[in-house]
């Protein structure tokens, strides 16, 4: 079953606001990525680690909440560790 996480980053400085969405199918995760004024969603090469620690926030709070499954909490840890960041 596919299941879907979904939230936005604010405007900082020079950065518009972006809106993030990542779902979890078969195992694999896959991002997408949409700035306020595109039209389009994007698939991001590379993400910087904040981004995944947001991620990993994100399904925490889902989990307490039973929103999420351990499975899904485990899947984005172990591709935390092994995806290539950008450097900080």
């Amino acid at each position: 079953m596919r299941r879907c996480m979904e939230w936005t980053d604010k405007a900082e400085g020079d950065r518009p606001e972006t809106t993030y969405r990542v779902s979890l199918f078969s195992g694999v995760v896959r991002w997408q990525r949409k700035e306020k004024s595109a039209e389009k969603w994007e698939t991001p090469k590379l993400l910087a680690t904040e981004t995944w620690e947001r991620l990993i926030e994100e399904v925490d709070k889902r989990y307490q909440r039973r929103r999420a499954r351990h499975d899904d909490v485990l899947l984005i840890r172990s591709a935390f560790k092994t995806a290539p960041k950008l450097p900080s």
